[in-house]
């Protein structure tokens, strides 16, 4: 049984390793090993640690935990960041929008397929909702063998960027969903 619920603290250390190990095994193949290899469990703990002490309002952490595993799975979101916005549209945000952001979304690579990336987007996406958001996206990497699941989850491709990230350039996609009301029951 996988429970959705906000984080505690006490998540934060199973967080770091949904967050390390998923990163690992995702981008492989995408980003240089010698950034994954610096990728540290101590580290990720400390710092979702502090966003969920520092950050609660700001940028919730939503979290699937499985009766025998802990955490398997995290969202975090909260009011888009001016700079990751889209240009035009009702993502760029016009004054009389709300526009919101997922900042992350990750599943243990053996825990997906399983319909819990869709009930954490969908928690996240009821959570905005509450905080009066009407619109949200977010960017992944082109390469993201993933990128996927955000199409048959309902969202759309609104933009496209190249990013310097990590010593590397990258190519980005931005999925949005233009109405939350819709958006949240995709899981359905």
């Amino acid at each position: 049984m996988t429970t959705i619920g906000l984080a505690t603290e006490r998540a934060a250390a199973g967080i770091a390793k949904v967050y390390v190990d998923t990163w690992r095994s995702t981008y492989a193949a995408v980003l240089p090993h010698r950034m994954l290899l610096r990728m540290s469990y101590e580290r990720q703990a400390r710092e979702w640690s502090w966003i969920i002490r520092n950050r609660a309002d700001a940028q919730p952490v939503i979290v699937a935990a499985d009766a025998d595993r802990d955490v398997i799975g995290f969202t975090s979101f909260g009011l888009s960041r001016p700079g990751n916005r889209p240009a035009g549209g009702r993502f760029a945000g016009d004054g009389n929008t709300n526009v919101g952001e997922i900042h992350t979304l990750y599943v243990l690579p053996e825990f997906q397929e399983r319909g819990i990336g869709r009930r954490l987007l969908s928690a996240a996406f009821a959570a905005m909702l509450v905080k009066g958001y009407d619109c949200s996206f977010l960017w992944v990497l082109r390469d993201n063998p993933s990128r996927y699941f955000y199409e048959r989850v309902g969202g759309k491709a609104v933009a496209e960027r190249r990013e310097r990230l990590w010593g590397c350039t990258l190519d980005e996609i931005c999925y949005g969903w233009p109405d939350l009301r819709g958006a949240r029951h995709s899981d359905r």
